[in-house]
């Protein structure tokens, strides 16, 4: 998808961030040579969802996976999500085992319950 500039990442607010994804759509469907009816269609979508998304009217997660999916653009997902290639699991069980420490209280005295 095309980049175009923007404020520090870190300084984007909601709606810069959906202006901006959604004119990257817009940039990969014209890339593509799709027209909007054509793009909301193999998306399974309405083109007024289509344009919301493009507009950056705010959108859905699934609107957004059906037209990355449909521009053959599944790379851009797999950067939101990355495979890890370190399991929690194995990180544990590689792990020292440390004995198990306890926090212990001071009791009061015997026979000085205060009342």
């Amino acid at each position: 998808m095309m980049d175009q500039p923007f404020p520090d990442p870190s300084a984007r607010s909601t709606v810069e961030w959906e202006a901006r994804i959604g004119s990257q759509v817009r940039a990969s469907r014209l890339d593509a040579g799709l027209d909007q009816i054509s793009l909301a269609r193999r998306a399974d979508l309405s083109t007024s969802t289509l344009q919301s998304l493009e507009n950056g009217r705010g959108s859905t997660l699934s609107t957004l996976v059906r037209v990355l999916r449909a521009l053959g653009a599944e790379d851009a997902l797999d950067a939101l999500a990355p495979a890890s290639a370190v399991s929690p699991i194995d990180v544990l069980r590689s792990a020292d085992p440390a004995p198990r420490r306890r926090v212990y209280r001071p009791r009061a005295p015997r026979g000085s319950s205060g009342s």
